[in-house]
């Protein structure tokens, strides 16, 4: 997909049932404070903003050949040296710190903090009476990390790519998760933070996707915009 094409920008469904939402980048974040503390002894401390919009930028890089070849965990490594790199840290120093990164990760998880805004979006979501499902590409842990960042109890189900063995952008997974809730694509909205793998993902499903952006680096793509899911019930 060109996105330079600037094609028409899909509108809500006018019935609408439910919200699917991706998960690392849009519900939940990257544990910043522990990145911090494991950069500092090297580098000194790094504001988690700044950590922020360098993934998001390392997102940026790696969505279009994740979204080509699907293969997330082959970019673990590069994804981590293009933050790394977006901070700063020295290129000497990135092997042992992605070590330590990869471990934590396959222990406890790295995306484990409720994203800004998420919560609340979530919650108002529910109070307008949408029904709301996840789908992520992830390692096998990400219902018991929404769980433990406050979502507990949010979602009608968790669709874990590592669990149904299909990942984003294949339409395949979003096929998972309108049967396990008995819901049409054209009565739903996705909600992701990439344009190859969620946007397009969600268009091959028949589902209107809408991106998180926010750090307004995609601007070009045609989907409907918001900056934080604590916006989406006013876009709906």
């Amino acid at each position: 997909m060109n996105f330079e094409e600037r094609l028409p920008v899909p509108a809500i469904p006018a019935e609408l049932d439910a919200v699917l939402l991706d998960a690392g980048g849009v519900l939940i974040d990257l544990d910043y404070r522990y990145l911090q503390r494991l950069i500092e002894p090297g580098h000194g401390m790094i504001p988690e903003s700044e950590l922020s919009r360098a993934e998001a930028l390392a997102r940026q890089e790696i969505d279009r050949p994740v979204g080509q070849d699907g293969q997330v965990q082959h970019r673990w490594r590069e994804y981590f040296q293009i933050m790394l790199d977006h901070v700063c840290v020295p290129g000497d120093q990135h092997g042992a710190l992605i070590d330590s990164l990869w471990e934590a990760h396959q222990r406890v998880g790295l995306w484990t903090v409720a994203a800004e805004g998420a919560l609340a979006g979530v919650r108002e979501l529910k109070r307008c009476g949408l029904r709301l499902g996840v789908v992520s590409n992830a390692e096998g842990t990400v219902a018991r990390n929404l769980d433990d960042a406050g979502f507990a109890g949010a979602f009608d189900t968790v669709v874990d790519s590592h669990l149904v063995g299909v990942m984003k952008p294949d339409p395949d997974i979003f096929r998972i998760v309108l049967e396990r809730m008995s819901l049409k694509a054209e009565r739903a909205v996705f909600v992701g933070d990439m344009p190859q793998i969620d946007v397009e993902g969600a268009k091959a499903a028949g589902i209107v996707p809408i991106l998180l952006d926010r750090h307004d680096l995609h601007t070009e793509v045609p989907s409907l915009r918001i900056r934080s899911l604590e916006e989406l019930p006013g876009l709906l």
